[in-house]
């Protein structure tokens, strides 16, 4: 694996076949984001947007902790978060990536943490985890998209009993919950969350961002519209090369050649 725009605290590199593995590396704080953290997540996450050699990403953490959340300690003396870049926290929270985004939790997420976890697509956790938006018991909110991806992905009640009390849970029940996809033993984490990442791999580019775009779009529209969106998303697809390459060689009994275009 090559080095992509990594630095002590996010150690990221990227496989020959796409796959971009970014890893928090402050272990000593439970790898809690500080400002120069966060813009560096930031700044890969720019890079690997624009950058077809990237198809898939990614999260994970050093240690046994997944992300603490902010690095509280670097709070202004205002109180002023220094942690929230143009795209969110970690330069993920606020981002509609066009490229899949797991994470590999590979220990407990708190506050931002969870956050970053809950911003990606899939979400692969050590069955020893815990999930908690912990904000209000420091006077805060999940402001940083928890709140939001809560009331949206989860059921109102369950979702308001996590938020008003800060309560963390385990990942069996977060995933009762569907707030993640899979709770596995620890040593499995980044084996799984690969395995998930290579499936994503062997499929068109273009119709992967645009299947993203419209389940995002789709519970901010009206069932009419959502589908009105989908349906022009196919008729642009269809006249791609990659759309034009899938079912030749599903016909021609071969693997495809994505161009990604």
């Amino acid at each position: 694996m090559a080095d992509y725009f990594g630095c002590e605290t996010v150690v990221s590199e990227l496989r020959e076949d796409g796959l971009l593995i970014i890893r928090i590396n402050r272990p000593e704080v439970a790898n809690a984001l500080n400002g120069a953290t966060s813009r560096a997540m930031e700044n890969i996450m720019n890079h690997a947007e624009e950058d077809k050699a990237v198809r898939a990403i990614i999260v994970t953490g050093t240690g046994k902790v997944f992300c603490a959340g902010e690095d509280l300690s670097e709070l202004s003396e205002g109180g002023e978060c220094q942690t929230v870049t143009e795209h969110g926290f970690g330069g993920l929270t606020a981002r509609l990536c066009s490229k899949p985004i797991i994470c590999a939790c590979n220990g407990s997420a708190a506050g931002g943490g969870m956050e970053i976890a809950m911003s990606c697509d899939m979400v692969v956790a050590s069955e020893r985890a815990k999930f908690g938006f912990t904000e209000v018991g420091l006077g805060i909110i999940a402001s940083t998209g928890g709140l939001v991806r809560m009331a949206r992905d989860i059921n109102r009640k369950d979702a308001m009993e996590l938020l008003l009390t800060g309560r963390k849970i385990k990942a069996p029940e977060a995933k009762a919950l569907g707030m993640i996809n899979y709770a596995v033993p620890v040593e499995e984490v980044m084996d799984k969350a690969i395995e998930l990442a290579e499936e994503c791999l062997k499929n068109a580019p273009l119709a992967l961002k645009w299947t993203k775009y419209v389940v995002h779009a789709a519970d901010q529209m009206s069932e009419e519209d959502a589908m009105r969106y989908s349906d022009a998303a196919y008729r642009f697809l269809e006249k791609t090369e990659d759309g034009i390459e899938g079912p030749k060689a599903f016909v021609e009994k071969r693997t495809p050649v994505w161009q990604g275009k």
